[in-house]
């Protein structure tokens, strides 16, 4: 059975090339410094959405959409965005249709696989909506440190520390309790997974190394996370154990 064919609509793919500078957006405001158009067209945005399911990826300059469900592709380079505080959106008509795709500064979870990610994004295109999630979740981990303020629903002993720092580089580390440990985190489609954890050995009060074995037991088996409204990170084990942390 031949391959359906697929499509290419150029009046579209210039309209939709604009996102490869969404980026643009924080730096012309100075939010990330006043990188030029070809430093910004260097990183990578991703978007996906379900039912129907989409694709979009802009990466070095370029950027692609795909819908499955007719199974067009289109293809193009970047012009610039439209920017608020509260979203990016880019419009145009192509061959008589207006096309307007938005990204919205807000967290939205994959309606799968309930993968929290940085930023919804709207894609409204021959008289259609596609609606799905985009950013790098990981995004959402990096950055400055987190306190854990629960192990297990139990609280954490008085005056006692517990962190989690996540870098741009799959590394996890942190204090334990007693201890400083490092580790390797991974995000799939699905969860966020540690692995290869290891830490100093010093010995603290036995109150203090329970805990900590509590802390590492947990990190060691987190399968997903997820905010809670205020805020909060929440670390979970497929057997609902759980760390939360605040920033």
């Amino acid at each position: 059975m031949p391959a359906p064919a697929i499509r290419h609509r150029p009046a579209v793919l210039a309209l939709l090339a604009s996102l490869a500078v969404l980026f643009s957006c924080a730096g012309a405001e100075g939010v990330s410094g006043s990188g030029t158009q070809a430093d910004q067209t260097s990183k990578a945005f991703r978007a996906r959405g379900n039912e129907p399911s989409w694709s979009l990826d802009i990466t070095g300059g370029e950027m692609t959409l795909i819908t499955l469900k007719d199974m067009k592709r289109l293809v193009a380079p970047t012009p610039a965005p439209q920017c608020t505080a509260a979203f990016t959106r880019y419009a145009a008509r192509a061959d008589g249709t207006d096309v307007t795709v938005t990204v919205f500064e807000r967290m939205c979870r994959d309606t799968m696989t309930g993968m929290p990610h940085p930023t919804a994004v709207e894609v409204l295109l021959d008289g259609g909506k596609l609606t799905g999630c985009g950013g790098d979740p990981a995004s959402l981990l990096q950055g400055r440190e987190w306190v854990v303020e629960d192990i297990n629903g139990a609280g954490l002993i008085d005056n006692s520390r517990a962190t989690l720092n996540f870098g741009d580089s799959g590394r996890v580390s942190g204090r334990a309790s007693c201890n400083t440990y490092t580790g390797q985190y991974s995000l799939s489609g699905e969860g966020l997974t540690v692995s290869n954890t290891a830490g100093t050995m010093m010995a603290c009060a036995p109150p203090l190394m329970r805990q900590e074995d509590l802390f590492l037991g947990v990190l060691r088996d987190v399968r997903r996370f997820d905010f809670r409204p205020d805020g909060a990170l929440l670390l979970q084990t497929d057997d609902r154990r759980t760390l939360t942390a605040r920033r």
